[in-house]
Order: structure tokens, then C-alpha cells, then sequence
């Protein structure tokens, strides 16, 4: 199946989200919902991966023939026509496998799009007037961006799990599939497990929330299912049979470990759960959670936490100081040198650049900085002051103007065409704490200078009437790592995430004198997390 995967054009797959799902994963999903004589269908069946799974699973059960089994209990539709035929062939292929034949079986394998086929219409010769009792699959990840515009503007008007401005196409397939499943049904999906918190998918989870649809969710959390994907997905079995909780479980999807046996779960209340954002974890966890946010202020409130500039590019406006000349940087591009002046030049930190604060102290990264103040504000230096100010970098700026116009997929929002991608943070200098957007573990690390811009990652500032070392020594602390790791979302290799709305609620506590004193003077982290974990009064 993974071979007519691979016959996919690379347009259609980045464009229709077509990707091969592992065979643990479809058998998985195939067993935790099928029970019998079952319909079942796949509204975006691919390479026919799940309906190959349930045709022999159905046969299993009810000791039917393979062709039987296939022109009775399985249905399937798909966008591609190519996907159709070869879902047709693979089936053809399973009978064969078991000493079947037939010289036209009666496929209901249908190429239409899903989100707005009369369902009813198309299967009502063999599914009669009842919808299908499983729905299985895995629906395509498209992000909003990458739809045609002809594609968005209906998507918004006609499903609840869409939000106009922002979505990914597989929301409304959790709708579809239920709409089209008999009332003691289930479906099962595969999906990105980003929609427990991201922004785009609020509508999908209020939805959800609302309808109490969930019966089991196994997330792989930052473990890679997807062989040729970075894409960071879960299990997902819903019912309409709703209930007060459901099962859920973190699972280490490996190589090693992808049978998917002896999962252990946790009952996840919806009572616990805020639309904006799910916290997926067991009652303990969330008791936790609850006292660390709900201390006497939060990150957020205590100080500002922002993210870094933005240029698109970065490595074409990103000059190492250490290599000068006179009034002039060198700047290496393309295995070409330019000189640049270094007027036009600033510091930058790259946070994911240094480990450490000497690292910090010791950093001889510059950017080319085309922007003045005029009137109090800062704003792009005009071509015509550029060359004529800075003749140097304006020249450089000419030979990398081709590369720069391929910013934003080639609709970079601009004034000026050398600028950078983005004007956030132009100015956020000052004293202040950095961390990687991705951190194995909390590594707040200080920029006592405060000079520099940076980027790839967040900085947090000199806060109000409190010691930025002392509250470095409780962000770096056992109860962040703990507090990230269960409220962020996890890349592989086990690297939660530290953006801004994932740290701006870690509670501070309200320390008294001695406390602060302690703090300020113990330099053992193992003694501060021991102060912590009781300040905070958790178990971890």
C-alpha cells in the first residue's frame, strides 16, 4: 500500500493531505471499532489502508466471503480519482489473496469530495436508508493557507468545526463522519494532536466539548508516526453515546514500541476541560496545574514576555562581527564577499545559537538593521536614502533581491522590498531572560547587557520589585519543567514548548523575606526544587 502511496504526484499530497498510515495504527483503530456485521466507511480512503483492515476483520467476525464482505460492508470516497481506482485494485487484490474471484466485483468506492457529496444519494443502493455503523480513517492535514480560495469560503459557511479565517481541513471530516454514522456507532481517526490547543482549532474542540463526542484519545505526544511527515498525531475514537469523561493516554510510539499493547489510560473529565485550550492529563496532574497557576501572580502579569524579530531570511541578513574591515562588516553570501557598514548593522542574539550566558556575553552575531527614527518612530530606511546613505549594503541588497522577493511564498507584505519579513520587535532591547521556542528542559538564560535583539525563541524582562536572578533560579526549577511538559505540546525527541502562551500563566508565588533570601543566596537547584515543590505544595 505504501508503494501506491509513493505514485502520489507531490502537488496532490501536499495539497489533498494524503499520507500512508502504519499498519499498527490502522489495526489499532480497525479493532476498537468494528463488532460485527458491520457498514464501514473511509470518507478519504487513500490507498485503502483502513478498508483493507476492516474487509478482513469483518470477515473474521461473521466468517463471510472476502467479495461479500466488500460489495456489502464496505464503502469508501475519495477527492482523487487515482486514489479510487487504486483502493479498487487493493481490495481486488485482498480476495485474491484469499482464493476469491470474481469478474467485476460491485465496488462502493466513490471519487467526490467528501465535504459536500449527498451521502445519501450516492450509497443509497446498497446502504439503503440507514447511515454506516464505523467510520474509519485518515482524513487529510491541510493547513487554511494551503486551500485554494475557492475551497475556504464554503468550508466556513457550511461546518461548525470551522472557523472562517483560520482551520485545518480534517476538522470538518470529524464532522462529516459523524453526520454519517448510525446513533451507536463509532468513528475512528488519526489526526495532528495540535487541535487540543491550537487557535485555529477552538471551534473544533468547543464542538466536541459540547457534544461530549470523545470515548478514547491515545496521543503520541512528540513521537513521529508518519515516516515522511513531521506531524505530531493521536488516536482519536469518538461516539455518540456521550458520557462525563473519556479515556486517554500518552503513548511513546516507537519503532520498538508500536504495537499499541497494554496501554494504560486515564479518565479525562470534560468538566475539566476550557475550550481554549485542552489540558489533556489525569485528576492528579490537574490539581497541580490548578495551584501552580492559581499562585499569587503569573509570569505573564508579572513581567512582559515577548517573541523575537523576524526576518524570513535570516541568513542573509546576518553578519558574524568577528570578520571586519575598517567602517565595514564582511558579509559571506553565496561564496561571495560583501562589505557592509557597520552603521547599518545591530547585535542580535540567536537564541537557539547559545546554551549559556557566557555564550550570551560572548556573541559576535550582528544584523543588517534597515530602519531610522524619524519622529519617534521607527520605520524602513527609503531606497533612495539606503543608497545613497549605506552604498555598501544597498548593493549587497541588490544581489540577494531575487531571494528576498521568495519570502512568504513569493508575497512577501513589504513597504520596502529589503526589509525584513516581519516589523514585531524592531525594538525590544533591555535586561532580560531567553529561552529556545523548544527546550529539552528550562534553560532561562540572562542577557544582562540588553543591547541586542534576538530571535528564535522568547525573552522575558527585567520584571518590577524582583530579582531577575532569583525568578530565573524558580523559571529554571523542577516545577517549570514539570508545568511545560504537561500544558505545552511536545516535539520529537522530547522537547516541550516555551512560546508565550504555554509560560505567561506559571504562577509566582508570594515569597516572604526569608524566602527571597534563601532564594537569592542557594545556588544548589536540587535545594531550590525541594523549596519549590513544597512552596507550591505539589507531588511530582
Amino acid at each position: 500500500m505504501r508503494i501506491f502511496e509513493l505514485l502520489i504526484p507531490k502537488s496532490d499530497r501536499e495539497l489533498n493531505g494524503a499520507v500512508y498510515t502504519p499498519e499498527s495504527i490502522v489495526n489499532y483503530i480497525i479493532n476498537n471499532t468494528i463488532y460485527g456485521d458491520n457498514k464501514v466507511c473511509d470518507p478519504s480512503c487513500g490507498s485503502g489502508a483502513f478498508l483493507v483492515s476492516a474487509a478482513r476483520k469483518i470477515s473474521s467476525l461473521t466468517r463471510k466471503k472476502i467479495i461479500d464482505v466488500l460489495e456489502n460492508n464496505i464503502f469508501g470516497n475519495d477527492i482523487l480519482d487515482y486514489s479510487v481506482e487504486r483502493t479498487k485494485i487493493i481490495l481486488s487484490l485482498l480476495a485474491l489473496e484469499n482464493g476469491e474471484d470474481k469478474q467485476q466485483i460491485k465496488f462502493n468506492i466513490y471519487n467526490s469530495n467528501t465535504l459536500s457529496t449527498n451521502w445519501q444519494k450516492s450509497f443509497s443502493s446498497s446502504l439503503g436508508t440507514t447511515n454506516f455503523d464505523v467510520v474509519v480513517g485518515n482524513p487529510p492535514y491541510v493547513k487554511y493557507q494551503d486551500l485554494p480560495v475557492k475551497i475556504r469560503k464554503p468550508l466556513g459557511k457550511n461546518w461548525d468545526t470551522v472557523s472562517k479565517y483560520n482551520f485545518n481541513l480534517y476538522f470538518p471530516f470529524f464532522e462529516i463522519g459523524m453526520r454519517i454514522l448510525q446513533k451507536n456507532g463509532k468513528l475512528g481517526y488519526i489526526v495532528p494532536n495540535n487541535f487540543f490547543t491550537s487557535f485555529a482549532a477552538e471551534a473544533l474542540r468547543i464542538w466536541l466539548q459540547k457534544n461530549r463526542y470523545i470515548e478514547r484519545v491515545i496521543d503520541f505526544k512528540g513521537s513521529l508516526v508518519f515516516r515522511d511527515a513531521t506531524t505530531y498525531t493521536c488516536i482519536t475514537i469518538l461516539t455518540k453515546n456521550p458520557k462525563e469523561h473519556f479515556e486517554y493516554s500518552d503513548f511513546d510510539y516507537t519503532e520498538q514500541n508500536n504495537e499499541l499493547k497494554n496501554v494504560k489510560f486515564d479518565k479525562v473529565y470534560y468538566n475539566n476541560l476550557n475550550p481554549k485550550k485542552w489540558r489533556l492529563m489525569k485528576e492528579t496532574d490537574f490539581e497541580n496545574i490548578k495551584k501552580i497557576e492559581n499562585m499569587n501572580t503569573t509570569l505573564g502579569k508579572m513581567t512582559r514576555i515577548a517573541s523575537g524579530i523576524a526576518t524570513l531570511k535570516d541568513k542573509l541578513y546576518f553578519i558574524d562581527s568577528s570578520k571586519s574591515q575598517n567602517d565595514y562588516f564582511l558579509k559571506e553570501c553565496n561564496g561571495k564577499n560583501f562589505l557592509i557598514e557597520k552603521a547599518i548593522t545591530k547585535k542580535i542574539i540567536k537564541i537557539s545559537l547559545v546554551n549559556n550566558d557566557r555564550e550570551i556575553r560572548d556573541n559576535t552575531l550582528r544584523i543588517i538593521f534597515p530602519y531610522e527614527r524619524k519622529s519617534s518612530k521607527l520605520s524602513v530606511i527609503p531606497e533612495k536614502e539606503l543608497r545613497k546613505k549605506y552604498p555598501k549594503c544597498y548593493e549587497y541588497f541588490k544581489v540577494i533581491k531575487g531571494e528576498l522577493a521568495k519570502r512568504d511564498k513569493g508575497k512577501p507584505d513589504v513597504t520596502e522590498w529589503y526589509e525584513w519579513g516581519r516589523d514585531q520587535a524592531l525594538e525590544l532591547t533591555g535586561r532580560k531572560l531567553l529561552i529556545r521556542t523548544f527546550s529539552k528542559e528550562p534553560n532561562f538564560m540572562l542577557d544582562d547587557e540588553g543591547k541586542s535583539l534576538f530571535c528564535n525563541g522568547y525573552a522575558i524582562f527585567q520584571p518590577d520589585n524582583f530579582d531577575m536572578e532569583t525568578l530565573r533560579k524558580i523559571l529554571n526549577s523542577k516545577i517549570m519543567d514539570y508545568y511545560v511538559n504537561k500544558t505545552s505540546y511536545i516535539i520529537h525527541g522530547g522537547y516541550p514548548c516555551y512560546q508565550k502562551n504555554y509560560i505567561e500563566k506559571f504562577g509566582i508565588p508570594d515569597f516572604s523575606d526569608n524566602d527571597l533570601e534563601f532564594l537569592e543566596k542557594t545556588e544548589d537547584q536540587k535545594e531550590i526544587d525541594k523549596f519549590l515543590i513544597k512552596k507550591y505544595n505539589i507531588t511530582i
